[in-house]
């Protein structure tokens, strides 16, 4: 039976009111009028489960973002490198660091933020703040190595707090060597702390070992460590300045052999340690009349300059 009312003609069984606007009258496709409830009702939930899960897992939905914004920050690293400028990235590095920090509380088990998180702080506080206050500076490594300690904890390589040297690979040697990079700063500038002197003797057989599996890894940086700890301990303790000046030469060959922070360390751990004086001046006049390059030592190497000429400023103090 069909009935007329007003100007719309409505089947009985699916009645719409005209209330000035457009009613759509849902139908089901035909598959599923055909259907048994249970079953109909089983078809529509496995049709919904997607969207459900996709809903009722936001967490997941926010690791998604949280790793493609670490994926962007990973690539543009090297951008950072390139900075002609440093005031610039002084000025710049700060924001970023806290992003990554961040991003880490939603993903706190990502090993690339994890890295990269350790060499900016790290970073950070050699190239900008050590100068000016080591209480920061020393905040800055404990924070950049307490990431990277993390990052080699997921990958299963420490043992009772401590990275075993043993069960390092290539894979886990970047987090090795900032790890290391961070404690071993952070001792320098700690040198009247036991507690922290304590610490080199577990840390540079790491710093071997990243030699070993990636030599070339930050422009030989391990090399550059390894003469640092030779320069920095007393003789009685282990020290040995001829050991410091052949794994700084080893820090100035191939791939470290145009980055300037290299030169600077060699300068001033073993320079100073060794008393030798023209090395000192020699290795930062070099320095300061390097033609840079555009390339992704950019950054350190300017870097590199301000901190040489601040040194050679203070040779009769050193000598």
């Amino acid at each position: 039976m069909r009935q007329v009312t007003g100007h719309k003609t409505q089947d009985t069984r699916h009645r719409a009111q005209d209330t000035g606007h457009k009613t759509r009258v849902f139908s089901l496709p035909a598959t599923l009028r055909s259907l048994h409830p249970e079953a109909l009702t089983r078809s529509i939930l496995c049709s919904l489960f997607p969207i459900l899960s996709l809903i009722l897992s936001g967490c997941s939905v926010n690791r998604m973002a949280v790793r493609a914004t670490a994926s962007v920050i990973d690539t543009g690293l090297p951008a950072v490198y390139r900075e002609r400028d440093p005031q610039f990235a002084r000025e710049a590095l700060p924001a970023n660091l806290k992003l990554m920090e961040i991003l880490l509380e939603s993903d706190p088990g990502n090993q690339t933020l994890l890295v990269d998180a350790a060499m900016g702080f790290c970073g950070y506080g050699f190239m900008f703040i050590e100068d000016e206050s080591e209480t920061r500076a020393s905040a800055l490594y404990e924070k950049g190595g307490a990431y990277a300690l993390k990052a080699l904890a997921l990958r299963g390589v420490v043992e009772d707090g401590l990275v075993s040297p043993r069960a390092l690979d290539k894979n886990s040697a970047p987090a090795a060597f900032w790890h290391t990079f961070c404690r071993a700063a952070y001792v320098n500038l700690n040198r009247d702390d036991p507690d922290a002197l304590a610490e080199l003797p577990k840390i540079m057989p790491v710093a071997e070992r990243v030699a070993e599996l990636t030599p070339s890894y930050y422009y030989n940086g391990a090399y550059a460590m390894l003469g640092t700890y030779y320069a920095l301990r007393p003789k009685i303790l282990g020290g040995d300045p001829v050991k410091a000046k052949l794994n700084f030469d080893k820090a100035l060959e191939g791939a470290g052999s145009d980055f300037l922070l290299n030169s600077y360390m060699a300068a001033k751990m073993y320079g100073v340690a060794a008393q030798d004086q023209d090395f000192f001046e020699n290795a930062l006049n070099a320095i300061l009349a390097a033609e840079l390059k555009d390339d992704g030592a950019r950054l350190p190497n300017e870097v590199a300059r301000i901190k040489a000429r601040k040194l050679l400023e203070k040779k009769n103090e050193l000598f």
